[in-house]
């Protein structure tokens, strides 16, 4: 256990720090919550991407689905992620265009002073198409992210529902009054009386309603 004079001196170094002070120790200091766990850059978020936009999308989806456990969560980071990486595809995709043209403006700037914008987006779109694997990778991978993140959004929907949904009606009346149907009839059956002096069930209309009738001596 510490002693006093160390516990004293680290409170008292303790305040003296007054935080970042500079714009770089600001800007990391606000990026904390981006730093561990699902929103760590390593594990989600590159190096060129922009951090604030993932936590702004994080924002969103949670308040928009409002996970209430730890199970409904999961599901919701897991459609954050395939969301974010859908749009990832998206900037991989233009980019390679991008680049195709610029690669073949260069070759046929000799030949051509002008081509129109959408014919050279088409050649360059059949040249990834004919010579590269690239485009129809990304369409693949596309595909496969929009697959989970719609089973995420399933799942998510059959948890919420299950727990918002009132539990089913008690049927406490019927089962009574079943209880008390099969009792009579057991007894109708079980107990008749071999001589007039033994008291016999007797069952009402109402199945609930059984009294006992004991017939008069004599009679």
């Amino acid at each position: 256990m510490p002693s006093k004079l160390k516990s004293d001196t680290a409170r008292a170094n303790g305040a003296k720090s007054k935080g970042p002070r500079t714009a770089a120790g600001l800007a990391n200091s606000s990026r904390n919550s981006l730093s561990h766990g699902f929103t760590a850059r390593n594990t989600i978020i590159l190096e060129y991407e922009n951090p604030e936009e993932f936590q702004q999308m994080l924002t969103e989806y949670r308040a928009t689905y409002e996970p209430a456990t730890a199970a409904e969560r999961d599901l919701v980071d897991q459609m954050i992620a395939a969301r974010w990486r859908i749009r990832r595809m998206w900037t991989i995709e233009t980019a390679l265009l991008d680049c195709e043209i610029v690669r073949r403006q260069a070759q046929v700037k000799k030949e051509f002073t002008h081509i129109d914008g959408a014919v050279e987006l088409a050649q360059a779109f059949r040249s990834l198409a004919d010579d590269s694997r690239s485009l129809a990778l990304v369409s693949r991978y596309e595909s496969r992210l929009y697959r989970m993140h719609d089973r995420a959004y399933a799942a998510l929907r059959e948890l919420q529902n299950h727990r918002k949904s009132p539990p089913p009606p008690e049927e406490k009346n019927a089962k009574r009054t079943q209880s008390a149907v099969e009792q009579a009839l057991a007894c109708s059956f079980n107990n008749k009386p071999d001589s007039p002096d033994q008291p016999s069930i007797h069952i009402d209309q109402d199945p609930i309603n059984v009294t006992r009738h004991i017939p008069p001596k004599g009679s």
